[in-house]
């Protein structure tokens, strides 16, 4: 009898945790393929990325096992269906994930973390009964633990698009004052952006990776406005939208791109100021908070604790 608990705590532990070790082991997988991909551009091999070539046979190791698993088993359940599977795409490739790779990798994912986090949750309720409320309860807390699940891939791949379009749209105003240089340089929409990729993308800029990817569309695709879309597409932004728009119609229009570009750019840093003076307003109201909590009682110790004292000391002094 007490030896049972500690095993169902240890198996419980390790089912719960299945989920976490996939999602770590994919977002490793990911990375890796993403670094190699940058590495590859970086050397000028570009055009075989967009291509998607393949991985040269000396990386087709584990991880191409383990994907090979995958594409099987989310072939042969298929959880996800086809409206769903594209706001999945468009998501994946918002978050930096782009390919069919990466899309097999979440559906996986989706499949498993519901499981892992049911068989988890079973193990450790009914095996140690934490909760005793009966079975009902027990029975809900299985489920919510189970939807909790299904929503982690969700949720971590939200949180990972939300940060690289934090990212892109902190450096979008400097970018746009270059393209502004640029285009007031003579240089075309095009070669412009060329131009601020080849600039930017010392820094390891998450921008400039999307231009480059414009820049190759726009001399691989039939029509400039499909590269367009594509970059709108990609970056669900409403300055990258604004950009996009521009672009468009400078071309479309014939209107001048410096003086289209310098309008957009000093409205984005507009829009950057106002952020800033907002979260400043804000500051006083998220402040007062904490002061209530850990500033003031302090300071009401420190001002009142010596005229308690003494009232302590004399109503002493009268008893005796």
């Amino acid at each position: 009898m007490l030896d049972s608990p500690p095993l169902e705590l240890v198996l419980a532990v390790a089912a719960g945790g299945l989920a976490v070790v996939a999602i770590l082991i994919m977002s490793e997988v990911l990375e890796h393929r993403r670094r190699r991909r940058r590495i590859a551009a970086a050397s000028g091999e570009r055009a075989g990325q967009a291509r998607g070539g393949a991985i040269p046979d000396r990386d087709k190791s584990a991880d191409q096992r383990m994907l090979e698993l995958m594409r099987q088993a989310t072939r042969s359940v298929s959880i996800i269906k086809d409206r769903q599977l594209q706001e999945a795409r468009i998501l994946l490739v918002s978050a930096g994930y782009r390919g069919d790779d990466a899309l097999v990798i979440y559906s996986f994912l989706k499949m498993v973390a519901p499981l892992a986090a049911l068989t988890g949750a079973a193990l450790y309720i009914y095996g140690l009964s934490p909760i005793g409320h009966g079975p009902i309860v027990d029975l809900g807390a299985v489920m919510a633990a189970s939807l909790v699940g299904s929503m982690l891939p969700d949720l971590l791949l939200r949180n990972m698009r939300d940060k690289r379009l934090a990212a892109i749209k902190k450096e979008l105003p400097d970018t746009l004052d270059m393209l502004v240089i640029c285009a007031q340089a003579g240089l075309a929409a095009d070669s412009a952006i060329k131009r601020v990729v080849a600039e930017t993308s010392r820094r390891n800029s998450i921008l400039s990776e999307e231009l480059s990817y414009t820049a190759l569309e726009l001399s691989l695709m039939p029509e400039r406005r499909i590269a367009m879309d594509h970059l709108a597409e990609r970056v669900p932004l409403p300055s990258v939208q604004a950009l996009v728009n521009t672009l468009t119609q400078a071309e479309k229009y014939g209107t001048p791109l410096s003086r289209a570009l310098k309008v957009l750019a000093q409205e984005q840093r507009g829009e950057r100021m106002l952020r800033a003076e907002e979260k400043a307003g804000r500051l006083p109201a998220v402040m007062t908070v904490p002061m209530m909590i850990f500033i003031l009682p302090a300071l009401f110790i420190v001002l009142i604790g010596p005229a308690a004292l003494d009232i302590m000391d004399n109503f002493i002094g009268m008893d005796r």
